[in-house]
């Protein structure tokens, strides 16, 4: 049911993105024309906002803590041997923090650069990946935490995709002896493109893995930035001509497509920007120039190649006087295709690709209407007064709701059956009540609940809205067909 759900979503938000002229005061996707009927009240229930943020526990006073579910520690560094050797006194602070507003706390383990070069390790033989899991779990008991998160950057060929199901599969079967089956939770993150677990991989089945872990945090971002020849949007929302594949809606799709189940897909958000030294022109005609490699780093955080909210913002030395307005020595501009903002400075040749409240507000919107499990943000700190922020408590407080409207119509709808089928008891008088009856809930079903039903009798979406889409599929199938 979930997969054609989504197929009709998407096809909706086709339509409403085809027809929208959407600019720096518009988001691409908008809420305002979908029925509440239209997304299911138990995916909303649960929707979770993830945020990760450093085990050092710097910046921990500039986190929203009302506009997360889950805060993720990174990282946990391991040996080769699978055991856990990080110790830090902010831990205890930082669970103790999350606890006075409900979140839930889970530890990272792996991450960019060394910290995933020794994960493989402890991954690649089966008494490392045992020695791991319990380690780990060992970890999760010791600070009261309620997961375990694998951040595998990333596998580097079919072998060490092999060790990581192994490994999760592992883990899973630990937090389940260890605290009872489902009382922990199990994450891992999802590389940007393709639906591959990695750049160097081959395509394969997903769905094994979603059926290990409870959610996959897709970092759908990093797609630009000083790595790249030509400088362009960090985390863009459409496609780009020349770039295929290479943004947050074709991300969902091809992982969707490869079998990760949407109910356990959590979408990245970036609360940061790439820095990329470009050759410019005065009045460069798009973002994308020419890059000879990493801008200037943020001047609070001192990121290579990145400059985070809380760098754009800050209002000494940042390039945002506000939100939407840049300071002096910067240029704004929007990127009506992307659907993110980008900034130049002509004097150091200095581009950024970022996201900002609008930008952030279209892909929140889009994971509201595509079924999807929620967002992740790297990383919960990096915001500026709560800015970035109060989108994530804005999607949070539509997803319920929307999920309370959906399930009141829900509710309506089944009392309208039960009603419907009072009446049709009564009007068949004396005949046979068991053909009746049969009669009554096979055929008659979708009339009763105002839906169209797929071939199994499951509800997809109401009648108005198939009023829009189904044209909208029917006409594409025909494209494709000629």
């Amino acid at each position: 049911m979930h997969t054609a759900l989504i197929a009709l979503l998407l096809a909706w938000l086709g339509l409403a993105l085809a027809d929208t002229d959407a600019g720096p005061d518009q988001p691409a996707v908008t809420l305002k024309d979908v029925p509440a009927s239209a997304i299911s009240s138990g995916v909303l229930n649960k929707t979770v906002v993830f945020g990760y943020t450093y085990e050092t526990g710097v910046g921990v006073n500039q986190i929203a803590w009302n506009t997360l579910t889950h805060l993720v520690i990174a990282f946990f560094d391991t040996d080769s041997a699978g055991n856990i050797v990080t110790k830090s006194d902010s831990i205890p602070t930082l669970v103790a923090a999350a606890r006075k507003t409900g979140v839930r706390v889970l530890a990272s383990v792996g991450g960019d650069g060394g910290g995933s070069q020794s994960l493989a390790m402890a991954l690649s033989t089966a008494k490392s990946r045992t020695n791991l899991a319990a380690s780990l779990a060992g970890v999760v008991k010791s600070y009261g935490l309620d997961g375990v998160d694998y951040d595998f950057e990333f596998p580097g060929n079919m072998d060490q995709l092999g060790y990581l199901h192994d490994g999760l599969s592992m883990m899973r079967a630990t937090l389940d002896a260890t605290f009872g089956k489902g009382a922990r939770l199990l994450t891992t993150t999802l590389y940007s493109t393709n639906g591959l677990f990695g750049p160097q991989l081959q395509a394969v089945d997903a769905k094994p893995f979603s059926d290990l872990v409870d959610y996959g945090l897709l970092m759908s971002y990093d797609y630009f930035g000083g790595f790249s020849k030509v400088s362009g949007p960090n985390a863009p929302f459409n496609d780009i001509p020349g770039f295929k594949g290479l943004s947050f809606t074709s991300s969902i799709a091809s992982w969707v497509s490869a079998g990760w189940s949407p109910a356990k897909l959590v979408a990245g958000l970036p609360y940061y920007g790439r820095s990329t030294l470009v050759s410019v022109s005065q009045t460069p005609k798009d973002q994308f120039m020419p890059s000879s490699g990493n801008g200037a780093p943020g001047p609070v955080s001192n990121i290579p190649g990145a400059w985070t909210w809380y760098d754009l913002r800050d209002p000494k030395r940042g390039a945002l006087a506000s939100p939407t307005v840049a300071r002096s020595g910067w240029q704004r501009f929007w990127d009506s295709t992307t659907m993110t903002p980008w900034l130049l400075n002509n004097v150091t040749q200095t581009y950024i690709g970022y996201d900002d409240p609008l930008s952030l507000t279209t892909k929140t919107n889009y994971v509201l209407t595509s079924g999807l499990a929620g967002a992740m943000v790297w990383m919960a700190q990096y915001d500026y007064n709560g800015e970035l922020g109060a989108v994530l408590n804005s999607f949070r407080t539509t997803a319920s709701n929307l999920a309370q409207e959906a399930l009141d119509e829900e509710e309506s709808s089944s009392a309208e059956s039960e009603s419907s089928d009072e009446s049709s008891s009564e009007s068949s008088g004396s005949g046979d009540a068991s053909g009746s009856s049969h009669a009554s809930h096979g055929a008659s079903e979708s009339s009763l609940h105002g839906v169209d039903s797929d071939s199994s009798g499951n509800n997809i979406l109401p009648a108005p809205l198939s009023g829009l889409l189904l044209p909208a599929l029917a006409a594409a199938v025909l494209a494709a067909l000629g």
